[in-house]
């Protein structure tokens, strides 16, 4: 079944998907002063993985965020990708939240 291709970033948080991205492009993103930003969404793909433990599941994400690249004081976005495998136990609340990510 296939999955959504964005996540709220409330989202991102809750699954622990910006542990591989440095500080200066998730700073950016996570702005303490602007309390909506939960609601914003970001482009994902999530491909289901095979597993060799029993009860488990992996699940690949790519995350593609903005990232500036100028030096000067215009910004220059390009997006770049990030990757990310969770393996979860098929009974765990990581479980629940990914499943609601198909459509």
């Amino acid at each position: 079944m296939p999955y959504t291709n964005c996540l709220r970033l409330s989202t991102i948080k809750y699954l622990d998907l910006l542990d591989d991205v440095p500080y200066k492009i998730i700073k950016i993103m996570i702005n303490e002063d602007d309390e909506d930003n939960d609601d914003e969404t970001y482009n994902v793909e999530i491909t289901d993985l095979e597993c060799d433990r029993v009860c488990y599941c992996k699940t690949q994400f790519k995350l593609t965020l903005p990232v500036n690249i100028s030096q000067g004081t215009l910004p220059l976005y390009v997006d770049k990708t990030f990757t990310t495998v969770i393996e979860y136990n098929t009974s765990s609340g990581i479980a629940s939240t990914i499943l609601d990510l198909q459509y």
